[in-house]
């Protein structure tokens, strides 16, 4: 029996394509991301069309549109309705969740695209690990009070990443570069505050001379927040939470883990894990915490779940030293200028709830209407940021309606996790590794989510909806009765 018309062929294989070069992409671009999505979308209208069907039903049909409604009319009665409507593009990416669902076809694809997900995010990885190793930047141990350094701004302990375009990565090539400036050309430098804060300075030609170099110390830089590829460390270490769980998920259950293929099974989740641990993110690290017990918590029995309970309050207490170590603070520190921040956000974000409590303001009006809004971390702080927590940005944006689709709409999703959990426990362990490690995933990220607003990151939102496209797709082929073939079109 012919599963699909011969008209529908010409569109199967290029959507293939675009989904794997999506999944690719993922851990590295937004914007090749962003094209092959389209491609993906394109090739899936054009099949629809040929075949003439809708697509596919799916258990998060409703709720995302209830999510897409509101936001929408969130973004038409906005303080900014013209800034708000611009941001539905975002919004628009939990598409995503029915373009890849209604595009898998087998089990063998989803296992081809999860393979290539996690090695594409495997070799960034990678990456972050040779930074860490043989340094990244020229980290400032201590100045000089004629240094030109210090008189262009900068401190002990700052990392000068590059001069003029020349990426620095020895002390001994930042002495070369500032001996063969001098009294020829000046020299803009890019660094980081603390690891994380980019400034840039410049120093004057006439201010640079051979004796520069011995006006400080310095040392190779290996204390900057690993970002990938992305723009911020926040978003790199969201990505990599969703990831990470995913791996240990399929670690987990995989049956000969104390054998070479599980060694090298392994090898993903601990690579991921320490390109997670170099953004140095709370959060996210705690997310990872808690996806992790979360995975234990479904696979083992009530005592078990106890250990589980000791282990976590174990673990938190674990990181918490390590921040202390790593960063100079732990999950909370009222001295911390980001804490101070994230604090005064949340507090007038629930107070905007209470001031807009149907639609919110809409998306982003907070930033070009904040003096009317009281917006006192704006004053206090050169930062005009987000609320740091996806519940009250949604809140303070779409209003109690948007806040409330949103909880459904994770809320079910969970449920079907669950469910889809207690289906293949002991039937197919690669399906199950799958959909455990995304269960961890999404417990982690609306843990993490709670002190970031990890929603509003594309690339974070991109790889959430696409793990839950993968999840509405298990689903049907299993249904369906077949997990190598085909599933037929309805």
């Amino acid at each position: 029996m012919q599963l699909f018309p011969d008209h529908a062929k010409p569109w199967q294989r290029p959507s293939e394509f675009f989904l794997l070069l999506f999944a690719a992409a993922l851990p590295h671009s937004i914007a090749a991301a962003q094209i092959a999505a389209g491609g993906v979308t394109v090739f899936r209208i054009g099949e629809l069309v040929a075949t003439k069907r809708w697509p596919r039903r799916t258990r998060l049909d409703f709720p995302i549109l209830c999510y897409g409604v509101i936001s929408v009319l969130a973004a038409v009665f906005s303080l900014a309705p013209a800034v708000s409507v611009s941001k539905l593009r975002g919004t628009a990416l939990v598409l995503l969740v029915l373009i890849v669902a209604d595009a898998i076809r087998t089990r063998r694809q989803v296992l081809l695209l999860v393979a290539v997900l996690l090695g594409s995010a495997s070799l960034a990885a990678m990456g972050t690990w040779w930074q860490k190793v043989v340094g990244d930047g020229v980290a400032i141990v201590s100045l000089l009070a004629d240094s030109p350094l210090q008189q262009a701004g900068v401190n002990a302990g700052d990392i000068i990443l590059a001069c003029n375009r020349q990426r620095l990565r020895q002390p001994d090539q930042f002495a070369r570069v500032l001996r063969d400036a001098a009294g020829k050309q000046a020299l803009r430098c890019q660094a980081l505050v603390d690891g994380q804060i980019p400034y840039e300075f410049t120093l004057p030609a006439d201010r640079l001379k051979a004796s520069v170099p011995s006006a400080h110390t310095a040392t190779t830089g290996r204390y900057a927040r690993a970002r990938g590829s992305y723009s911020h460390y926040v978003t790199y270490a969201e990505v990599l939470l969703l990831l990470t769980t995913l791996a240990v998920g399929l670690w987990f259950v995989y049956p000969r883990k104390w054998r070479w293929p599980g060694g090298l099974l392994a090898v993903v989740p601990i690579l991921l894990a320490g390109a997670l641990a170099a953004t140095l993110t709370r959060g996210s690290w705690a997310g990872l915490v808690v996806g992790v017990l979360a995975m234990l918590w479904v696979r083992l029995g009530w005592r078990g779940r106890v250990v589980v309970l000791l282990a976590a309050v174990l673990a938190l207490g674990g990181v918490n030293l390590l921040l202390q170590q790593w960063r100079g603070i732990g999950f909370y520190n009222p001295a911390d200028p980001g804490d101070q921040y994230r604090l005064l956000m949340w507090a007038d974000g629930v107070r905007l709830i209470g001031d807009y409590p149907w639609l919110g303001i809409g998306m982003d009006a907070v930033k070009v209407r904040w003096r009317e809004l009281g917006i006192r971390a704006y004053v206090q702080f050169p930062l005009h940021s987000h609320f740091h927590s996806t519940p009250i940005q949604l809140g303070v944006e779409r209003g109690l309606f948007g806040l409330a689709a949103w909880l459904w709409l994770m809320g079910v999703y969970l449920v079907l996790l669950v469910r889809l959990l207690r289906r293949y426990r002991d039937d197919d362990w690669a399906v199950y590794g799958l959909i455990l490690g995304i269960f961890g995933g999404v417990c982690g990220f609306l843990l993490s989510g709670v002190v970031h607003y990890n929603l509003g990151d594309s690339e974070v939102a991109m790889v959430l909806w696409f793990l839950a496209g993968v999840t509405l797709a298990l689903k049907r082929i299993g249904e369906e009765g077949s997990v190598d073939t085909p599933a037929r079109a309805r």
